[in-house]
C-alpha cells in the first residue's frame, strides 16, 4: 500500500482572481495525484482568467460560482462546500480575498464558504510586488496567521508585470507539501527532529573519495513525513543530488564523516529526536593530497584510519532525546542490530538488508525495528515512504512515554 500524502483528504480549492490562476490547474492534478479528493471554487474575476468548465473537467466535480450563490433552486453550496472540506486552500490567493476573509467579508461564493466552514484554511498569496508590501495587505495577513488560517509567503522572482520581487505563486509542489502538512495529524508538532541521510564523501585527493551507493530517500521521507506531522525539521544531508529548493526544512550539507558530526552536534541543540539514516564511511584515507594525483602517482595500498563514530561520540548528549538508529545488513539482522543498539546507546534501531532492490539507492526497504525490552517488530518491503511513516510511528510513541512492550 502507498500512503499519499493527502489520501482521501476533501480539499475546496478557492481560486481568485489573478494571473497565477492558470497555474492553480496544475495544482488540481497534483493534489490530486496525492490522493485528494478536490472541489473548486472561483470567484468573478478568476472566471475571467480561467474558465469554471476547466477545473470541472479536471476535478471531476462541478466548478461552483458566484452564479451557485444566488441560484433560487440550488442548496446552500457555499455551507456544504465548507462543512464537508478538511481543508481549504486559496491558491492564488488575492489582496482583495485575503481583505474579505481578514473583515468577516461573505459577499461571493468562496468568502462565505470559507464564513461557514470550521477547517484549516491555507492562503497563498500571489500578487505583484507593491500589493504585497502594502501595510494594509500586510495587516490583513497578520490577522490571518493564527488559529485555523495558515499563509504561505509567496516566492521571490520574476512577476507577470516583469518586476522582480516577492509575489510569485509558489511551486506547485511545495503547495501540495503545505497542504500534506495542514491535514497531517501533527503529533510531532513543537518536537524538533534532526535526520541524517545520504552518504559521507572521504577523499583521497582534490577529485577522488571513497564512499557508498546511499541515495538518502530513507532519510529524506523521513525528513518530510516528520515535516508534514508538525515537527521543525534539521536534516543533515551528505552528498547526494536533491531538490533543495523544493525542501519545506533546514538543510545542511555535508561531506564527509567529520563535517557530518559537527553539523549533527550543532543542529541537536534544543532537539527532541536524533534519527542517524545516513550511512556513514567508517574509514578514510590518511594523509589527503590536495591537489589530483596522477595515475602513475596512485598508490598500490590505501592506508585507512577509521572515521569517527557519530552516534558514539554524542552519547552523552543524547541522553533525553530519543534516538532512532540504522543499521545496514547482509546477514544475521537481529543479532548484529541488537549488538548495534546497545553499544550505541539507540532506543530504536532498524536493521534493514542490503541487495536485491533493497537498502542502498533503492525505492524500497524491509527489515526489523528493535527496541527495549526484547521488541522485535518486522517491517515488510515497502516504499522507503511508507516505512518512515511506520517508523515515526513508533517514535511518537517513545516521546508519548508510551514505549513499546
Amino acid at each position: 500500500m502507498v500512503v499519499r500524502a493527502l489520501d482521501k483528504k476533501r480539499l475546496l480549492l478557492g481560486v481568485c482572481g489573478g494571473i497565477a490562476a492558470y497555474k492553480a490547474a496544475y495544482l488540481v492534478r497534483a493534489l490530486m495525484r496525492e490522493g485528494a479528493d478536490v472541489s473548486v471554487v472561483m470567484t468573478a474575476a478568476a472566471t475571467r482568467f480561467v474558465s469554471p468548465l476547466t477545473f470541472a473537467t479536471l476535478s471531476g466535480k462541478p466548478c461552483l460560482t458566484d452564479d451557485d450563490l444566488f441560484r433560487p433552486d440550488a442548496s446552500v453550496s457555499h455551507v456544504e462546500a465548507g462543512r464537508r472540506a478538511d481543508l481549504i486552500l486559496l491558491a492564488p490567493a488575492t489582496a482583495n480575498t485575503i481583505a474579505k476573509i481578514a473583515h468577516g467579508f461573505a459577499d461571493n461564493v468562496l468568502s462565505a464558504a470559507v464564513m461557514a466552514s470550521t477547517c484549516p484554511v491555507l492562503l497563498v498569496p500571489s500578487m505583484h510586488v507593491g500589493m504585497w508590501t502594502n501595510p494594509f495587505v500586510q495587516h490583513n495577513l497578520a490577522a490571518l496567521s493564527s488559529g485555523r488560517y495558515r499563509v504561505m509567503p509567496p516566492d521571490h522572482g520574476e512577476l507577470a508585470s516583469g518586476d522582480q520581487g516577492p509575489g510569485r505563486f509558489p511551486e506547485v509542489s511545495c503547495i501540495v507539501q503545505e497542504a500534506a502538512r495542514c491535514c497531517g495529524k501533527q503529533d510531532l508538532s513543537g518536537r524538533v527532529v534532526v535526520i541524517t541521510a545520504g552518504p559521507t564523501a572521504e577523499p583521497l585527493d582534490a577529485v577522488r573519495v571513497l564512499t557508498n551507493p546511499s541515495s538518502g530517500r530513507m532519510g529524506l521521507a523521513l525528513a518530510k513525513a516528520a515535516w508534514r506531522r508538525g515537527a521543525v525539521v534539521r536534516m543533515v544531508l551528505g552528498p547526494v543530488p536533491a531538490p533543495e529548493s523544493s525542501l519545506p526544512f533546514e538543510t545542511i550539507r555535508v561531506g564527509t564523516a567529520q563535517q557530518m558530526l559537527d553539523a549533527t552536534r550543532t543542529a541537536l541543540d534544543g532537539a527532541h529526536v536524533l534519527i542517524m539514516a545516513a550511512a556513514v564511511a567508517d574509514e578514510h584515507p590518511v594523509g589527503v593530497v590536495e591537489r589530483k594525483l596522477h595515475k602513475d602517482e596512485l598508490p598500490d595500498h590505501l592506508a585507512l584510519e577509521p572515521t569517527p563514530d557519530i552516534l558514539m561520540s554524542l552519547r552523552s548528549e543524547l541522553s533525553d532525546k530519543v534516538v532512532l538508529a540504522f543499521a545496514a545488513e547482509t546477514e544475521d539482522l537481529r543479532s548484529s542490530g541488537a549488538a548495534k543498539m546497545i553499544r550505541k546507546g539507540a532506543d530504536l534501531l532498524f536493521a534493514n538488508p542490503v541487495g536485491e532492490g533493497r537498502g542502498f539507492g533503492a525505492a524500497h526497504n524491509e527489515g526489523v525495528l528493535l527496541g527495549p525490552g526484547n521488541m522485535v517488530e518486522e517491517a515488510p518491503r515497502q516504499l522507503k515512504e511508507d516505512l518512515a511513516e511506520w517508523l515515526l510511528d513508533h517514535v511518537v510513541k517513545r516521546l508519548s512515554g508510551n514505549p513499546e512492550e
